[in-house]
């Protein structure tokens, strides 16, 4: 590199009619503020253009059998008031998905390509999660509403378990809609039908009844309530082996025989289902039903015990191996996912039905862990 002429020195003429050429200093400034710009430039752009992909990182676990603490304010996750409950012991994780992106909260391009190769993260495309015009509202409500519906699922279930009975009531109240009929788009969790074609609906027998007395495909208007406020919405039927049908599961009021609460906070969707049923087997039964042991999982699960598939399970896998957990209980439809990519010193076992789920915690308690079938083998 050149340096600049000395003081009191002539450097070479140049004819005037030729524009003196830019000293090198000058022309690597030029190239430094071109160079800044681009930066600045592609800066801007990883930080605001939008991507239609969510990241599926791991998130927090909570064990929902933990020791509430000392207190008269005290309580754990779950309170059970009326029925002869046990001590426990041991730790029974819900775990958790940390997303990013979503509707309101849309991916940059930047945070695409950070997480993209990040090994603990999944990216995935924003329509396997939303659909394509829901709002953060509405995302947030049906998130909270599944929670609500995975809880009571869990009682029902977890108390079947034990032989309990729970005598239920179906309403006219939206569990879920189908996201494959035309109810799909006017239709939400929570929402209250109240009429058919002006006609009133009492009860969700009357609803049936109202809907399948239509064609299929045809127009239909629905009265509903929505958050208090009555309105009307437009959609049209579909036929399925015969019966005509809107596509919605009605909620179900079940009739509980004692207080079963379950406080928890910032965590919505499904997935905690089956954690929150083992939770209330083991505090209704005697002894510690993990033995002492650490235990994480996941699953949605119906009302009659079917343990579902809900997504996510290689971050909710690591994210309870960074916990310390040794055993987690995953839905057998997903074993695929961990299959190979399981982390050193967790098993995962694959189960269906919370029947199973009990079974195979109350195996690993007793030292019979190593008897039990695990994803590993499953997808093999």
């Amino acid at each position: 590199m050149s340096s600049a002429p000395s003081a009191g020195s002539d450097p070479d003429p140049v004819p005037d009619p030729v524009p003196a050429s830019p000293s090198p200093r000058g022309a690597r400034g030029t190239l430094l503020t071109a160079s800044s710009f681009c930066a600045i430039a592609l800066a801007a752009v990883f930080g605001i253009v939008h991507v239609p992909y969510v990241a599926l990182s791991p998130g927090p676990v909570t064990d929902v059998i933990a020791d509430p603490g000392d207190g008269p304010d005290a309580r754990g996750l779950i309170t059970i008031s009326g029925a002869q409950t046990y001590p426990t012991s041991g730790r029974l994780d819900l775990t958790t998905v940390s997303l990013r992106g979503g509707p309101g909260l849309e991916m940059t391009l930047g945070e695409l390509l950070v997480d993209w190769v990040d090994p603990q993260v999944n990216v995935v495309p924003r329509e396997l999660y939303f659909p394509p015009e829901q709002t953060r509202e509405e995302a947030d409500d049906r998130s909270a509403a599944e929670m609500t519906s995975s809880q009571t699922n869990a009682k029902v279930a977890a108390l079947t378990e034990l032989g309990i009975d729970v005598p239920a009531t179906t309403t006219t109240r939206v569990e879920e809609v189908s996201a494959d009929v035309p109810a799909a788009s006017v239709l939400r969790a929570g929402d209250v039908v109240t009429s058919v074609d002006g006609t009133p609906v009492a009860d969700f027998a009357a609803l049936q009844a109202a809907v399948r007395a239509l064609p299929g495909d045809t127009e239909v208007e629905v009265g509903i309530t929505r958050g208090g406020e009555p309105r009307t919405v437009r959609t049209r039927t579909v036929a399925r082996d015969g019966t005509t049908l809107l596509g919605l599961t009605p909620h179900v009021d079940y009739a509980f025989p004692f207080d079963i609460d379950i406080a928890i906070d910032d965590v919505g969707g499904p997935s905690a289902g089956t954690m929150f049923a083992l939770g209330i087997v083991d505090q209704l039964t005697p002894g510690a039903l993990t033995g002492g042991q650490h235990v994480a999982g996941t699953g949605a699960i119906a009302a009659d015990g079917t343990v579902q598939q809900i997504g996510g399970l290689r971050q909710k896998v690591l994210g309870a191996r960074a916990d310390g957990a040794a055993w987690f209980l995953a839905p057998r439809q997903e074993c695929g996912q961990v299959a190979g990519a399981t982390p050193e010193g967790i098993t995962v076992v694959p189960v269906t039905t919370l029947h199973e789920a009990v079974e195979a915690v109350g195996a690993i308690g007793r030292g019979e862990g190593a008897s039990l079938a695990t994803c590993e083998a499953a997808a093999g």
